[in-house]
C-alpha cells in the first residue's frame, strides 16, 4: 500500500484543531467467548442516521497516511449470499480478534496512530483491520463502515459495522461473535457515511436529540 507524506506534530494540530475532541479511548480487554447465537432479529433493523458529525480525530490522521483506506469506491461490488455473508463476518472477526493481541494505546491524537494488521492494538487496529480484509475478500465499501459507540462508563470505543439486507450487525473485538447492533447494550454515536467513507454522520438516539436541540434553537431564534 502506498502511503502518503505522514503528518505530524504542530501542523496536525493547527490543521485538524477542531477534531481534537473526537477522541477513541479503548478498552483494553479480550473478545469475551460467547455463543454466536444467529439469532437475527425478526425485522430489518439498521441503524438510523441522522447530520454530518465530525470524523474522529485519529481517523482523519489514518487516511492521510493510508490514502487507500479512505478513498470511495466506485467499483460496483454486491454482497455476498446471506449464509456466506455471515460465515465471512465470523471467520474475520474471529481470525483478527486472535491475530492481535490487545494492548493499551496512547489516546492523545497526536502520538496515536491506527494500523492495518498489527502484532498489538487496541479497538481501533482490530476494526480498520476487519475492515481492510473484507474489502480485501470482495465486499462493498458502503457495507463496511467504523462506527463509534459509548460502552460501559461512556468509554469510547471502535467497532465494524457490517450493513447486511436484513439488518445491520457488528464485529468487535470485546466480542468472538458477530450480533445484531441492537443486542449489544451499546449507545451509538457516530459512524461513517455509506456515500463517501471519509465522512461521518451522527446515528442512533445520540443522532437524533443532537438533530432535535438544533431544530429546537433554529425555532427559538426564529421567534
Amino acid at each position: 500500500m502506498r502511503q502518503e507524506g505522514r503528518i505530524t506534530g504542530d501542523k496536525m494540530k493547527l490543521l485538524y484543531a477542531p477534531l481534537l475532541a473526537a477522541v477513541i479511548a479503548c478498552a483494553s480487554t479480550t473478545a469475551r467467548a460467547e455463543s454466536d447465537t444467529e439469532q437475527r432479529p425478526a425485522e430489518a433493523s439498521f441503524i438510523q442516521e441522522f447530520d454530518n458529525a465530525l470524523a474522529p480525530m485519529n481517523f482523519v490522521k489514518f487516511c492521510m497516511n493510508n490514502v487507500a483506506e479512505c478513498r470511495a469506491d466506485a467499483s460496483e461490488r454486491s454482497l455476498p449470499p446471506a449464509d456466506a455473508a455471515m460465515a465471512m463476518l465470523r471467520q474475520v472477526n474471529m481470525s483478527v480478534n486472535q491475530a492481535i493481541s490487545p494492548m493499551r494505546k496512547p489516546t492523545d491524537p497526536i502520538a496515536a496512530n491506527w494500523t492495518v494488521a498489527p502484532a498489538a492494538g487496541d479497538c481501533n487496529d482490530y476494526a480498520v483491520t476487519k475492515r481492510h480484509q473484507l474489502i480485501a475478500m470482495g465486499w462493498p465499501q458502503a457495507a463496511l463502515r467504523l462506527a463509534v459507540v459509548r460502552i460501559d462508563g461512556g468509554q469510547g470505543h471502535l467497532v465494524l459495522v457490517a450493513r447486511l439486507s436484513d439488518g445491520d450487525v457488528v464485529l468487535d473485538n470485546l466480542s468472538s461473535s458477530v450480533r445484531p447492533w441492537n443486542a449489544l447494550g451499546y449507545e451509538w454515536i457516530s459512524m461513517q457515511s455509506s456515500t463517501d467513507p471519509r465522512f461521518w454522520v451522527n446515528i442512533g438516539d445520540h443522532g437524533r436529540q443532537l438533530r432535535e436541540k438544533r431544530f429546537a434553537q433554529v425555532a427559538g431564534s426564529s421567534l
